[in-house]
């Protein structure tokens, strides 16, 4: 998120909050977590928190967790409180609506988990760089637009979804939760799709570090749609030459790429950014702040994907297979649980309660 929330409390107090409040939402997130089997966590206990991100996202990147105003209103822990109560119900309404028409009553599937992840990835293009437009212009009104823009990012993600995504190398190996009538039959094998739109959500939310400065020299003000066709063309070139380079030159596998690259470092980014009230580096200009605090993202995430992969054999009781050979079952538990549910508790802990307990007196959001 862009730095204008940029909280004035002393560094020293800063890390202090941002380091307890991180362990607290480790532990929230291991708590949702262990209870859970493997499968039962990586097909109904992820895909329900990845289906509350988007609302999350309009929340707390476009309406800085301040609409409706009487929520704003509220003291804590009351307005942490009132807008997970909305997260939980827009949550609700769109799992049991996705299930029936995306999920055609098939249940948990492949299929459904990559457009939950795609509705994730489409708020992420829609808010900080397109600004919601089109929606913009059918009202000035940001809760309406707002909302708009939450129900385009469903549709348009099942739009991309369906053209990109083919699911025919699970009907080879006979996955047991393959269903034609689930599959697309997109242009992409479902792991090249969903590699490239995860690396172009990676680099939107790195871009977050430098305040979107590349962007907005690319677009030198230009208004929307042109910044945003600028902004477009410049990301999806800079997310495949990314991809190019760790897996066509260095020779790193795509999922174990996906999820040690994008996945980590949009994890690494937001504890850097958000948990630490996007006070770091706080008096030096762009772009020498994002390549510090891009630096630091990078440490944090090498570090955090190290955590979830040793958590992974704690929470099912021995080292899960990896690669192909291994059914991809530990990158699956670690982006399932590293995005699909921490992801999210970091946006109730540091947006909807403002750090509560910890800071009793929570920043402006």
């Amino acid at each position: 998120m862009p730095s204008s929330n940029e909280t004035e409390q002393p560094l020293g107090r800063v890390l202090a909050t941002g380091v307890m409040s991180t362990m607290v939402v480790l532990a929230i997130a291991a708590a949702c977590i262990a209870p859970f089997e493997i499968h039962f966590f990586v097909d109904w206990v992820g895909i329900a928190f990845m289906a509350a991100t988007p609302a999350q996202i309009v929340l707390g990147l476009l309406w800085h967790n301040s609409k409706p105003d009487a929520v704003a209103r509220l003291t804590q822990p009351l307005k942490g409180l009132a807008l997970t109560l909305i997260t939980i119900l827009a949550t609700a309404l769109v799992l049991s609506l996705v299930l029936v028409t995306v999920g055609k009553g098939h249940g948990s599937t492949p299929m459904l988990a990559h457009y939950f992840i795609m509705t994730i990835v489409v708020a992420m293009w829609m808010i900080p760089i397109w600004q919601c437009w089109p929606l913009t212009m059918t009202s000035k009104n940001p809760v309406i637009f707002g909302i708009l823009t939450l129900v385009f990012t469903y549709l348009l993600a099942y739009v991309l979804w369906f053209m990109f995504f083919d699911y025919g190398m699970l009907r080879e190996i006979g996955h047991p939760h393959y269903y034609e009538d689930l599959d697309p039959k997109g242009l992409f094998g479902m792991w090249a799709a969903l590699i490239f739109f995860t690396t172009t959500a990676g680099v939107i939310v790195v871009h977050f570090l430098f305040d979107l400065w590349p962007i907005e020299k690319l677009s030198m003000g230009k208004p929307q749609p042109v910044r945003g066709l600028i902004a477009t063309l410049y990301l999806l070139a800079l997310a495949w030459a990314l991809m190019a380079l760790f897996i066509n030159v260095l020779g790193m596998p795509p999922v174990e790429y996906m999820v040690r690259v994008p996945v980590s470092m949009i994890f690494g980014t937001f504890l850097v950014n958000n948990m630490m009230q996007f006070a770091l580096f706080r008096g030096w200009q762009q772009p020498v702040r994002g390549l510090l605090l891009m630096a630091c993202a990078a440490v944090v995430g090498v570090l955090m994907y190290e955590l979830y992969r040793w958590a992974s054999g704690l929470h099912v009781g021995e080292q899960l297979g990896v690669g192909p050979q291994g059914g991809f079952a530990q990158e699956i538990w670690i982006a399932s649980a590293m995005l699909g549910v921490t992801f999210p508790v970091i946006f109730v802990a540091s947006g909807f309660f403002g750090f509560w307990p910890i800071v009793r007196n929570s920043p402006p959001s």
